[in-house]
């Protein structure tokens, strides 16, 4: 690993901003058209976060797509970057992430993912409110979907491998390696073996966002390496059990909205952030 860069002292930074709502960039990636549907829930679980100052990063190497006028006209900025195809998870997350070089966090926002609406400001007060601030968090606590969303099944208490958000030291720091898969588990091996940043790893304790179960991640390597096996909601409390339903109303609100759509012509597809 390389010493942090001199871009911007983070931790000098994040006192003075405390009170302020951080931008945080929050990183789809996609390989258009694959997973429509999934991408569409993703995205309007983006759309309603509640925390004000957010923009969602698509990267695809797939098909031309292009963030829709029914997406900007809910108030919220993003863009779309396209990149050559195939390009492995890391590079991707590596480019959202330098396509927006002034947000103070970074979030991954997976394509077969949905956040529930809290998700991105409890994780900024989690981050926050360590002295000093957390610069990784984990986001290895999850509801488990299969099939359809909000066919929540139970949760899971995994390990240590999903970077839910990173501050910009991090980012500033470290790269994503070029990988297809764990490269979140690579970047916080990286982070824990580094003199600066070890000790700002947080875990997040709350269920925020609920994962999907699909062919692509049942794989081998994801059950032997990354899963500790799923619970019954009953045992995460009534919050937990009422989680379907919350999911369920959330993804109502935009019912058959098409925030993300295919485009004639590649490169960036941007709006306010």
């Amino acid at each position: 690993s390389k010493s942090l860069g001199p871009r911007r002292d983070t931790l000098a930074m994040a006192s003075s901003r405390e009170r302020e709502p951080a931008l945080v960039n929050c990183l789809m990636l996609v390989r258009w058209p694959q997973r429509r549907e999934m991408v569409q829930a993703a995205v309007a679980s983006f759309v309603a976060q509640d925390h004000p100052n957010r923009t969602l990063t698509v990267v695809n190497d797939g098909a031309p797509c292009a963030l829709s006028a029914a997406f900007f006209g809910c108030g919220v900025g993003g863009r779309v970057l396209q990149m050559p195809s195939p390009a492995t998870l890391g590079e991707k997350r590596n480019a959202g992430v330098a396509a927006v070089p002034e947000a103070a966090y970074s979030a991954s926002f997976d394509d077969d993912d949905v956040s529930l609406p809290e998700r991105l400001s409890a994780n900024l007060r989690a981050m926050r409110s360590r002295r000093p601030p957390a610069a990784f968090l984990s986001a290895s606590r999850k509801y488990i979907a299969i099939g359809a969303i909000d066919n929540i099944v139970g949760f899971e208490l995994g390990r240590c491998y999903g970077a839910g958000m990173v501050a910009a030291d991090v980012t500033d720091a470290l790269r994503w390696p070029s990988q297809d898969c764990f490269e979140d588990h690579s970047l916080y091996e990286a982070v824990v073996s580094h003199a600066e940043l070890r000790s700002r790893v947080a875990e997040a304790d709350e269920l925020l966002y609920v994962h999907r179960r699909h062919a692509s991640n049942v794989t081998a390597p994801h059950r032997k390496d990354m899963w500790q096996g799923v619970l019954p909601l009953q045992l995460a409390g009534p919050s937990a059990t009422a989680a379907p339903e919350r999911v369920r109303a959330m993804l109502q609100r935009h019912a058959g909205v098409a925030f993300l759509v295919d485009s004639e012509a590649g490169g960036e597809s941007t709006g306010a952030t």
